[in-house]
């Protein structure tokens, strides 16, 4: 499971067991996790947003026949995995500040796409505006907290992040990151898949307990795919579709 890759949920991961069916009041929500509230306005604003960004960008980068309930579906999973991952970081007593999260979208932006522009394109192509990218950053930055409180020795060597630091310099030019304040972070993104192995049990831990209730107008709640699909007789009547914006790290 990879929480900080996007759409359909920043394409995500496949959690089992999680209830689905918690007694829940739709009026004017999208969905609901545990007491939280997603707003129908919020996801609506996202939504409107991202297609406005999808217009800003080549036609050649947009994603191929985005429509309005593929991507109200990948909101609403973005949105509730966010929400998630918020209630497991407080159980643990992880805390973000402002300045971590910059750290992070800096980091992430720069050492997965070559420089913050280029992501926040790479967003905006597949129906994030640059004002929302921020629910894309927060959850990755609290996924890598996460990590570093179950599995801290659970990194990369620095031989392995030294390599990829130089061949990502290879491929784009200069960074505006050095090696030593890169490095941690690469330690991190590269032994992405033996991190999640070890979180992966607390967020569904985390999702059972809160139980994930979703709108049915939206769709439905699938706890084997942790996301929002379409369901007959809901606006959303097509499968889910492959994510448009793969956020993991490409090594």
């Amino acid at each position: 499971m990879k929480f900080p890759r996007l759409l359909a949920g920043l394409g995500l991961a496949v959690l089992t067991g999680i209830a689905g069916t918690a007694c829940t009041t739709h009026a004017g929500a999208a969905a609901q996790v545990g007491s939280s509230t997603i707003e129908t306005s919020t996801v609506r604003g996202i939504v409107d947003r991202g297609f406005e960004a999808v217009e800003s960008v080549p036609a050649e980068q947009a994603a191929q026949s985005l429509d309005r309930a593929e991507l109200q579906r990948r909101t609403i999973t973005t949105l509730v995995q966010l929400k998630v991952l918020e209630t497991e970081a407080k159980r643990l007593g992880i805390t973000l500040s402002g300045q971590d999260i910059d750290a992070y979208y800096q980091a992430y932006s720069v050492l997965r796409f070559g420089s913050v522009e280029a992501f926040e394109t790479r967003a905006a192509a597949a129906g994030f505006a640059r004002e929302d990218v921020d629910v894309i950053v927060r959850a990755g930055a609290l996924e890598s907290a996460i990590g570093d409180k179950v599995a801290p020795t659970t990194l990369a060597s620095p031989a392995e992040a030294r390599a990829q630091y130089d061949g990502i310099v290879a491929q784009v030019g200069d960074l505006p990151l050095t090696f030593e304040v890169a490095r941690p972070y690469l330690q991190r993104f590269l032994a992405s898949d033996q991190r999640s192995a070890r979180i992966q049990p607390l967020l569904e831990e985390a999702a059972t307990r809160e139980h994930i209730s979703v709108n049915p107008r939206f769709g439905e709640w699938d706890p084997k795919q942790f996301a929002v699909v379409s369901a007959p007789g809901t606006i959303a009547t097509t499968s889910a579709p492959e994510p448009a914006l793969d956020l993991s790290l490409q090594s």
